[in-house]
């Protein structure tokens, strides 16, 4: 009897413990509010609230350290830093000592991030789009166990509209984000219309040349009929964001990006009304585009560590879009010969995942055709479709595993060793983006 009720208190205590996790798995979790602001001067600032004492607040996204000259603490016992070990910017007091809420008066003026997206996208009518992920923030460390989720508001004057998708109002809007990518936030003067033919919501700059506006809207028809005929269609209505920006140093050029449902599109620089005038620009745009597009249907199925397969997918996607519309075939030729010189030459792993990717890609996709018609197309819209019902650990292993279904365990196996050789070129390269 005493072994027996051992086994009984012990067998209790293992059923609460087992509760006691399951609590705690279900409720380790930080909210943080995050209230960004707007005054009728055109001055920007966002002040952030914990629940809790914190003695350090790490910033989730970190491709470069631009928010210590573009931050200005709002009291001077604050200061932004980058920890030595992980290189990751966090924001404390001078003092050391724990505080519960930080605020700062930003520089809302365009910046290009090259691995990540721009924090602010002026438009020329005043208003302005602004990128939630760049200012999502863990208490302490990102490192922790903790789920952290996020109460975001905006305030803007009334003559201003606060968008995000299917969500507008005047003057300030409320909603709450995960930790995951965020959301692109429109504040200006621009009013929601009504439904499209295109089926996008839209919100172009003004200042764009005629030309390049129309044909933006009259491209959208047909990208979305030729992905809709190989991939999974959208859930959800898109927006599209096209803006532009002026530089003073001479740069110039176009980022776009791809966030949930949101396409950004924006071109800095100098005038438009010149560039659209040069050699190849109706091409380059059209690529530019169709590559977001293509990004749009990949439904977030991004890897950083292996981007070679969305954004070489992505590529791919692009030319063939322009073949099947019979674009100039001495650009396309010019984009696949300059995709070959950088994937031989370049030791810039980022411009590999493009330049490679878009030559694995077409290898894929000639080994796919083989039996499948579509071709790389098939190969994501499997993928899709596995990823949007179940998570996978490695999605990366997916990718390969469903490859393998459409053509052959040998072809994939010589893929695999083809994509670690080149990585494994690189200076200091200390692990295959496998």
């Amino acid at each position: 009897m005493h072994k027996k009720f051992v086994l009984f208190i012990l067998l209790g205590c293992a059923i609460a413990i087992w509760f006691a996790a399951e609590w705690l798995r279900e409720n380790s979790h930080a909210q943080v509010q995050v209230q960004m602001s707007k005054t009728d001067k055109d001055e920007w600032f966002v002040a952030y609230g914990f629940d809790e004492s914190v003695t350090r607040v790490t910033f989730v996204r970190n491709p470069d350290h631009s928010r210590l000259e573009r931050w200005q603490a709002i009291d001077t016992d604050f200061y932004i830093g980058v920890d030595s070990e992980t290189n990751e910017e966090y924001i404390a007091r001078i003092d050391g000592l724990a505080f519960n809420s930080v605020a700062f008066q930003l520089e809302p003026t365009y910046v290009t991030l090259r691995k990540d997206y721009a924090p602010f996208s002026p438009f020329s009518d005043g208003g302005m789009s602004w990128f939630t992920g760049r200012f999502k923030v863990c208490p302490q460390s990102c490192a922790s166990a903790l789920r952290f989720s996020y109460d975001f508001s905006m305030e803007a004057p009334l003559s201003d509209f606060v968008r995000l998708p299917e969500q507008s109002e005047r003057g300030q809007l409320e909603w709450q984000e995960s930790a995951s990518d965020g959301h692109v936030v429109y504040v200006g003067p621009q009013a929601p219309g009504p439904t499209a033919e295109h089926g996008f919501e839209t919100i172009i700059d003004p200042i764009l040349p005629t030309s390049l506006k129309q044909r933006l809207l009259r491209d959208v028809p047909p990208l979305t009929a030729f992905f809709n005929q190989r991939m999974p269609h959208l859930e959800e209505r898109p927006m599209l964001l096209a803006s532009f920006s002026p530089t003073d140093d001479g740069r110039y050029g176009y980022q776009g990006g791809v966030i949930g449902n949101q396409m950004v599109l924006h071109w800095y620089g100098h005038s438009m009304a010149e560039r659209i005038t040069a050699p190849y620009f109706i091409e380059d745009t059209l690529w530019f585009v169709a590559h977001e597009f293509a990004h749009l249907y990949q439904s977030g199925q991004f890897n950083n560590e292996s981007a070679w397969i969305h954004e070489g997918a992505a590529e791919f996607m692009a030319l063939e879009y322009l073949r099947s519309i019979h674009a100039n075939s001495i650009y396309l030729a010019h984009r696949v010969r300059k995709a070959q010189e950088q994937c031989a030459n370049s030791n810039d792993k980022f411009e590999l995942h493009y330049a490679c990717g878009l030559l694995w890609a077409a290898a894929i996709d000639e080994q796919i055709k083989r039996e499948y018609p579509h071709g790389l197309f098939f190969l994501w819209y499997m993928y899709v479709r596995e990823m949007a019902e179940q998570s996978f650990p490695e999605p990366v292993d997916l990718y390969f595993e469903l490859m393998t279904q459409l053509t052959s365990e040998s072809f994939v196996q010589e893929m695999r060793e083809t994509i670690a050789q080149r990585f494994n070129q690189l200076p200091d390269e200390t692990a295959s983006p496998l």
